[in-house]
């Protein structure tokens, strides 16, 4: 998988990504789906963060984006388009970014939603939950420096 930095023309396809694999969770946790406002909402996240886009054969599947703060890295978003998961694409993203937080030397920080399928994901990596609240789940990987 190529792993490229998201330019402005990217917005669609990371808005119709974020949509596609958020929507069964979302929908599952609050019993509601807004197509609009989630699309606003990712649209608005798109032109924020420092978006890579995992492609494959030329074509975008899969996204990540991680901020560094003073004392850990956060990692705002892991996405792949549902017919791309279970493959090792997201795992492969992730993999990129611990590397990236160890030769930091911080903590890799992230929260995804209760009821979403990636607390485990999450697990199997090595991160341990930290917290919880009604809506979220709270992880935490302590990386060493390399």
């Amino acid at each position: 998988m190529l792993v490229r930095a998201a330019s402005e023309e990217d917005t669609p396809f990371l808005v119709r990504l974020a949509c596609a694999a958020y929507r069964d969770v979302v929908s599952r946790q609050f019993e509601d789906w807004d197509e609009d406002e989630q699309a606003a909402r990712f649209a608005d996240k798109a032109a924020r963060l420092p978006f890579m886009i995992g492609e494959l054969s030329g074509r975008p599947i899969a996204a990540v984006a991680a901020s560094v703060h003073p004392d850990h890295v956060f990692l705002d978003e892991l996405l792949v388009l549902p017919a791309f998961q279970g493959r090792g694409y997201g795992g492969h993203l992730l993999e990129r970014e611990i590397r990236r937080a160890r030769a930091r030397g911080l903590p890799l920080w992230l929260h995804v939603l209760r009821l979403s399928p990636a607390v485990g994901f999450y697990e199997r990596h090595g991160f341990i939950v930290t917290g919880h609240d009604d809506d979220f789940v709270d992880l935490e990987l302590v990386v060493t420096a390399a």
